[in-house]
């Protein structure tokens, strides 16, 4: 079992520069943008042609946080959570592009059914098409901005977790690289008798041999009910120590002990589907904390991914009672840093 950590940190106190900063905004001013030109084309797998005008557009809507300044970034790919909206994650999207990266967050569907595969062959075509396509669909204004297709990070929340991972096990084939692997509150079903198609978790420690370095970020209340009328929306069992559990090193853990399921989210989410996401899951005091932490987080490890800059990643296993909410004890496979280094040093998988 993990133990809790005894100091608890109040969002108004400084919070020691340890992290690097980390927890508060970047040093970039950010710009969002949405791309609701969709393709009717899913030809953009295809190795043997160049893209033609339909290609062009995006495969699925896509909001887009990005650093003002013209400039070279690395790309991070955000998936959202089951029936949720990519708009409800602005703001945990503008706190990790301000500290320059190129966040893509697509609008996987309007309804969807258990089945993820469909939703992993998106994320995929998706993923092939930003080389070609995301630059030509962004306003003039961005067009000098340079992706770095060579530091790519696929990021997903809740179900969006599981096609994430899916996407790495090569359920689909991508033609393009990934450098690191997010979990947010991963979910793989409602049980271990009960996961949904394609099951991810094998249930098998080191399953989930990805190659790449993969961060989990869990919370304490997901597996709770938040009333007789739901389940839990992060049950033991197919969630985020599931998906730690079966993680290949490199690998962190992380638990927000005292923070639920849809604390990642906006503090303010518009419409029924909004109203659903403080009804439907156990919830914490505040999402605001939450969400600094979170992307803070996400911003220290792919800092350590992405070009060895492991300072930020090394204070918040060291110190995680000076994070914004209280955590459990973090847990990390490799038994230093340095191994977290050297492996960082290898090719980027290429599916």
């Amino acid at each position: 079992m993990f133990l809790m950590m005894a100091r608890i940190r109040n969002m108004e106190d400084p919070i020691p520069n340890v992290h690097g900063g980390i927890y508060e905004d970047g040093p970039y001013k950010v710009e969002i943008v949405e791309i609701s030109d969709v393709s009717s084309s899913s030809n953009c797998l295809s190795k043997d042609r160049a893209p033609d005008d339909n290609e062009i557009l995006a495969p699925k809507p896509l909001l887009v946080a990005l650093p003002k300044d013209e400039g070279e970034y690395p790309v991070v790919q955000f998936h959202h959570g089951f029936t949720l909206q990519n708009k409800f994650y602005s703001q945990l999207i503008t706190h990790i592009a301000s500290f320059g990266y190129i966040v893509v967050a697509p609008q996987m569907y309007t309804i969807a059914g258990s089945d993820a595969t469909s939703e992993i062959k998106d994320a995929v075509e998706i993923l092939n098409w930003m080389p070609t396509g995301l630059i030509a669909a962004m306003p003039e204004a961005l067009s000098k901005h340079r992706p770095n297709f060579k530091k790519v990070a696929l990021i997903g929340h809740s179900r969006g977790g599981k096609v994430v991972f899916g996407l790495a096990l090569g359920v689909r084939k991508s033609m393009h690289q990934y450098s690191a692997i997010i979990g947010l509150d991963p979910v793989d079903g409602m049980s271990i008798e009960s996961q949904t198609k394609p099951p991810i978790l094998k249930f098998s420690e080191g399953a989930l041999n990805l190659a790449v370095p993969t961060l989990i970020i869990g919370t304490g209340l997901g597996p709770m009910k938040r009333n007789f009328f739901f389940p839990p929306c992060a049950p033991d069992g197919v969630s985020h120590a599931a998906f730690y559990y079966e993680s290949a090193p490199p690998a962190f853990h992380f638990v927000a002990s005292k923070h639920g399921h849809m604390d990642f989210l906006n503090d303010d989410c518009d419409g029924a589907r909004g109203a659903l996401s403080y009804c439907v899951c156990k919830n914490g005091p505040a999402r605001t904390p939450m969400r600094r932490f979170s992307g803070g987080l996400v911003v220290a490890f792919l800092q350590a991914a992405f070009d060895q800059k492991t300072a930020s990643l090394e204070a918040a296993l060291a110190h995680p009672e000076l994070a914004p909410i209280p955590l459990d004890i973090p847990e990390c496979k490799g038994t230093v840093i340095d191994a977290f280094k050297r492996q960082m040093l290898a090719p980027a998988l290429t599916q």
